[in-house]
């Protein structure tokens, strides 16, 4: 079992406090007047500016979207606001439930920004970006390894190192001390209701990346 899951990524842990994200929008934030045309648009500060680099980097496929081969767009808009922080997030076009919390939380931590710009002022203006997911060949040949875990095309709840998990990334065979699968009665007993379709426990020598522990 090692080696089929010597590729298996597991990482954006479940986010303490994103709660709000998950009926597919933000709630609501106070704020000053919101401008459709501007003289000059909002610049994002990271990445040079590009958006859709630090998208694909900072991005973890869902497992259950990944096993599924769910590929496309979700469209989010937010607001820039005069001081530069995003605001009032939303979800504009969904692909799926996974994909599009996934969608949210990594635009919701593109928090700083240069803002728009009328006449001189500093100014709030709405944008709204593609988030994608697409999947490369190596990750269809993951999809194909993670199937057999699922139940009546249901995902298995994965637990690595304790911590439930949702995303993706590396995990080699020298990393893993220990693999067990639980299900039924004892699997909810365990990890709650989140276990109903079985767990995936895996323990590491090492631990997992720091980059992917996200609370």
């Amino acid at each position: 079992m090692k080696k089929l899951l010597s590729t298996i990524v597991l990482a954006a842990i479940f986010m303490l406090g994103f709660s709000q994200l998950a009926d597919g929008q933000s709630k609501e934030v106070p704020s000053e007047k919101v401008y459709e045309t501007v003289s000059k648009v909002p610049v994002f500060t990271k990445n040079g500016g590009n958006v859709q680099k630090y998208l694909a980097k900072n991005l973890q496929y869902p497992v259950d979207a990944l096993a599924k081969e769910v590929e496309g767009k979700v469209l989010v808009s937010f607001v820039v606001g005069s001081d530069g922080a995003l605001k009032n997030l939303n979800l504009e076009k969904s692909l799926s439930p996974s994909t599009d919390k996934e969608a949210l939380r990594v635009v919701a931590t593109m928090e700083k920004w240069k803002p728009a710009k009328l006449d001189g002022q500093e100014v709030a203006t709405k944008v709204t970006i593609p988030v994608h997911f697409y999947l490369s060949q190596k990750n269809k040949d993951l999809a194909q390894k993670i199937k057999p875990f699922y139940v009546d095309n249901k995902p298995p709840l994965f637990v690595i190192d304790k911590k439930k998990v949702m995303g993706l990334t590396t995990l080699y065979d020298y990393n893993i001390k220990s693999i067990r699968v639980i299900k039924g009665e004892k699997a909810i007993s365990l990890y709650g209701e989140d276990a109903k379709y079985g767990v995936l426990v895996v323990e590491t020598k090492r631990g997992t990346p720091r980059d992917y522990q996200r609370y």
